[in-house]
């Protein structure tokens, strides 16, 4: 019986990781979150359970019967390994491809490694224990300040990407406005070039680096308030 309640206790601490650790997923308001972890979390520690008593009653008819040693057996490795796999395709539908941006890769990143502890909390074992909490420890505050952290560091250095529909027309005043900005443009890409209503619509990925003292944020809200821009959005 003893076994049981431990198991019991296996999945309740596999819902407490995968809620915690999709909480911070949840209020992001990311594809996968707070219910999709928790069940990930829980579902792997019941597969992980499985194997166990799986090979657990393997032991069990052996001994009962030693003329089946070498007949039936339990491959440990196996059922773990087709949950990684699993996990890997629902992993690649959080993933979200859309024109020259992927978005939801932290995500999926996040749900492979919740498969991961709860495969360690339902294996069992004082060591597995003792790995998914220090690492649940480890994730969740990086998981909820890794953006401030990101921003302060790389404010400079990153190379921000906005995809444009502005007025072919009015593009050396969206260059000048970009400069009168400071922002140094690195490259552009032209991916569309339409007509609408009697103008010339030029649809571009402008890739460019912000100086310390603007956001992009900033940016972004200054360049929509030109009439010739239609479209603009973070790519």
């Amino acid at each position: 019986m003893g076994l049981i309640y431990e198991q019991i206790l296996r999945v309740v601490a596999c819902a407490l990781v995968g809620a915690g650790i999709g909480y911070e997923r949840e209020i992001r308001n990311k594809p996968a979150g707070f219910f999709t972890f928790t069940l990930v979390s829980i579902g792997s520690c019941l597969i992980a359970i499985l194997q166990q008593n799986l090979a657990n009653d393997t032991i069990a008819m052996v001994q009962n019967d030693p003329s089946l040693l070498g007949v039936i057996s339990v491959d440990q490795g196996r059922i773990i390994a087709q949950v990684v796999s699993g996990i890997g395709f629902l992993g690649a539908g959080t993933i979200i491809h859309n024109r020259a941006s992927v978005k939801g890769i932290t995500t999926a990143a996040m749900l492979w490694m919740v498969a991961g502890l709860g495969l360690l909390i339902g294996t069992g074992g004082l060591y597995n224990y003792v790995i998914a909490g220090v690492t649940t420890v480890i994730i969740l505050p990086l998981a909820f300040y890794a953006r401030k952290l990101t921003d302060r560091i790389s404010r400079t250095k990153k190379v921000q990407r906005i995809r444009i529909v502005f007025d072919e027309n009015a593009e050396k005043q969206l260059f000048e406005n970009l400069a009168s900005q400071g922002v140094i443009v690195r490259k552009t890409y032209l991916m569309n070039k339409t007509i609408m209503d009697g103008r010339q619509l030029k649809e571009s990925i402008i890739y460019f680096s912000l100086p310390k003292t603007r956001k992009f944020e900033d940016v972004m809200n200054q360049i929509s308030m030109f009439e010739f821009v239609v479209e603009i959005e973070e790519a």
